[in-house]
């Protein structure tokens, strides 16, 4: 073969290899530098809120509730920074569901926590027994219950169900420290693994690109849409994300801070607006009140939440522009998809 034809297939080749280079450094850099962390940060949050419980149970008193209601925002804030994924050992045996039931359906976690509580004995709370209950009860939408109910604190203090209260909340705790330790161990070896395989890394990439693609409807069409109604006098601020606990609206900040770092990872050396697009949604998300249920039951205060509505929609739009091509893959459906 002559060289200079020997020289034009091998530049072809590199042409060809680059996007497939570039997708896989990607990839690396998504898994390095948030995934994992975000797991590991799951995973040291989820034993602080363990340990909080256990030592609260032992000798319960005021400060030690107030220092379980710290541990569950803390916990809940790190769900909330990788909450977005689906793709991974977070999927497997209902892990996402068990860890956070929500939107929850039919009240289902109201009943099956007041059943729970009902019950005598620890026997039923034991680990191998307690993930045979319904998802609804087994993490963080149940220990928000236990803990910023109205009367949260007297019955945890002083109720004649105390004890039980506070076992259950000792088996729910337990739960999400295995379920965070099952998905950061699953993703330090079986996935880090398994990517290493070009075949394996093209569908995990896709996979997490489309996660990341449908957060921004899956924001949209359950966190927000729901508890807006179709006007004020239909609003449902009930509906909103941890409403007991008043985080709706960090809750949601967390969620649009999460889209922009990992579209930031994604789109490092390229050129292209969804960074920006996302970074205008935080603006307005920031803007938002801290207590949502008078403003969605406010006609002029409603305004900040249709913007921030059209806010995500542009990022949305944008993000399905820019973020396949860059990745080289083409993205499927996924259960948060919204309309």
């Amino acid at each position: 073969m002559p060289i200079v034809r020997r020289l034009v297939l091998c530049l072809v080749m590199l042409v060809m290899a680059g996007p497939a280079r570039a997708a896989d450094e990607t990839l690396s850099r998504l898994v390095d530098r948030f995934i994992i962390p975000h797991y590991q940060a799951l995973s040291l949050t989820a034993d602080a809120q363990e340990k909080a419980w256990s030592e609260f149970c032992a000798k319960p008193d005021e400060m030690g509730f107030e220092t379980l209601q710290r541990a569950y925002l803390a916990t809940a804030d790190s769900w909330s920074q990788i909450e977005f994924l689906r793709y991974g050992p977070i999927g497997d045996d209902f892990r996402a569901e068990r860890l956070s039931y929500w939107p929850e359906r039919k009240n289902a976690t109201a009943k099956a926590l007041g059943q729970m509580l009902e019950k005598n004995g620890i026997e039923d709370l034991a680990p191998e027994t307690f993930v045979k209950n319904s998802v609804a009860v087994q993490g963080l939408p149940a220990l928000e219950r236990l803990l910023f109910d109205e009367r949260a604190q007297v019955e945890m203090l002083n109720g004649l169900r105390k004890e039980r209260r506070c076992a259950v909340g000792q088996a729910i705790a337990w739960n999400i420290v295995m379920i965070a330790h099952d998905v950061r161990l699953g993703w330090t070896t079986d996935v880090v693994e398994a990517i290493a395989n070009p075949d394996t890394a093209k569908e995990a990439t896709s996979r997490i690109a489309t996660d990341f693609l449908s957060t921004f409807a899956y924001m949209r069409d359950s966190k927000l849409r729901p508890m807006l109604g179709k006007n004020a006098a239909e609003a449902r601020p009930a509906l909103a994300e941890g409403w007991r606990s008043k985080r709706s609206k960090r809750a949601l900040a967390l969620n649009i801070e999460t889209a922009l770092a990992v579209a930031k990872l994604i789109m490092a050396g390229k050129e292209g607006a969804t960074p920006s697009t996302i970074t205008t949604a935080a603006s307005f998300a920031e803007a938002l009140p801290e207590d949502f249920g008078p403003a969605v039951s406010d006609v002029k205060q409603r305004q900040q939440f249709y913007l921030l509505l059209d806010a995500l929609a542009a990022a949305r739009d944008k993000a399905h522009d820019e973020i396949p091509a860059v990745l080289g893959v083409t993205v499927g459906f996924n259960s948060q998809d919204g309309d």
